[in-house]
Parts: C-alpha cells; structure tokens; sequence
C-alpha cells in the first residue's frame, strides 16, 4: 500500500479462470476518497532467446483479445507455484522447442499499471539448442522466426512488434548486448528457422 493511504472496502465483483477483478475503496493521503477497479492475474514471462549469430527467436499467433495476429518472444503466465525463472525456461521449451544454459533476468515491468495487478517478467536467453516444441490447442497456429537483432529493433519503431513485454524485452536486449550494431543493412536480415 502507498504510505499514507488505507484501503477502505475490497470487493471481488467477478472470478474467472486466469483472472479476478477487484472493486477497492480507498483513503488517500490529503483524505480524499478514491475508487479504483483493477484485474488480479499470475505474472507473466517473456523471453528474447538470441542465437550465436545474433538472431532472436519470436513466435507469430493468433491473439483473440487483441483481434489481430502478433509477433512475440516466447512467453506466457506462470502456474501455481512457478518461479519466473521456471515459468520462463518452461515457455521457451513448449512455444518454440528452445533450451538454454543461460538465462537472465532483464527487468520486472507491471503490464498495465492503472488497471492490473500482474507483473511481466523478461528475460534473456543464450546457449541455445534447438528441439522439438510442445504447444498447446491454442498455439497450434503458432509459427516460430528468427530474425537478427537489429531487425527486431526496427520492428519494434515500425509498429510491426506491439506487444508491450516483447518491445521491452528486444530493446533491453539491444541496449544490454553487443550484438547489436543499428546497422542498415543488418535490419533487414532475416533466417529460417533453424534444424533441430
């Protein structure tokens, strides 16, 4: 709780099965009274998974909510009980067929601040092998790229990377790596997806 501040009343005004949704009442510091209505979820993972040939690994689906088709790192919410980390390795592996022997942290980031209670975990991934993937019903349009860094970035600026946890994590990655070089010509690679 913000100091100062006291949570008058809070109401559960709907339970489903990923998310809860929450009527607070509240007192604020100059004692003016607030309402505010918020969603309660698992947090959540995203993963830039960079290649030694400095290429990331983004999954392209069908996303319902949104209408529309979007390109993402490999992620997803965490189970009961599931560390970040655990949470992280396990979408990798299920989405996109990927181990890694390293995995770090990039940041915490709270996906929608003013409405949600749900943090996104974002990490990254190197030492790669590449097997095989195991996707859920709701992923089975899902199809794994590899692009290189650089060309993620660009896709980040021209709008064709818009989820909020996917331009972070691949602008992190940039910013922390020296595989990326903001060179034209590298923007504008882009692979295959890779043998097992």
């Amino acid at each position: 709780m913000i100091d100062g501040w006291t949570t008058v009343s809070s109401t559960v005004q709907y339970t489903g099965v990923r998310v809860v949704v929450r009527r607070d009442s509240v007192r604020r510091t100059d004692q003016s009274l607030g309402t505010y209505e918020y969603t309660e979820a698992v947090d959540g993972v995203r993963v830039v998974a960079l290649d030694d040939r400095g290429r990331i690994a983004l999954v392209e689906e069908n996303v319902y909510v949104c209408g529309q088709r979007l390109l993402m790192c490999p992620g997803g919410g965490c189970e009961p009980g599931e560390t970040p980390l655990a949470a992280a390795r396990r979408e990798l592996a299920e989405e996109a067929g990927i181990r890694a022997a390293e995995v770090e942290l990039l940041t915490m980031m709270w996906r929608m601040p003013a409405g949600a209670r749900t943090r996104e975990h974002l990490y990254l991934a190197r030492g790669l092998s590449i097997g095989e993937h195991h996707r859920d019903a709701s992923e089975a349009d899902m199809e794994l790229r590899w692009v290189t860094l650089d060309h993620a970035v660009a896709m980040c600026s021209d709008g064709r990377i818009t989820e909020a946890g996917t331009l972070a994590a691949i602008l992190l990655t940039a910013q922390r790596t020296t595989a990326w070089s903001g060179s034209p010509a590298a923007a504008t690679e882009e692979g295959p997806v890779p043998s097992p």
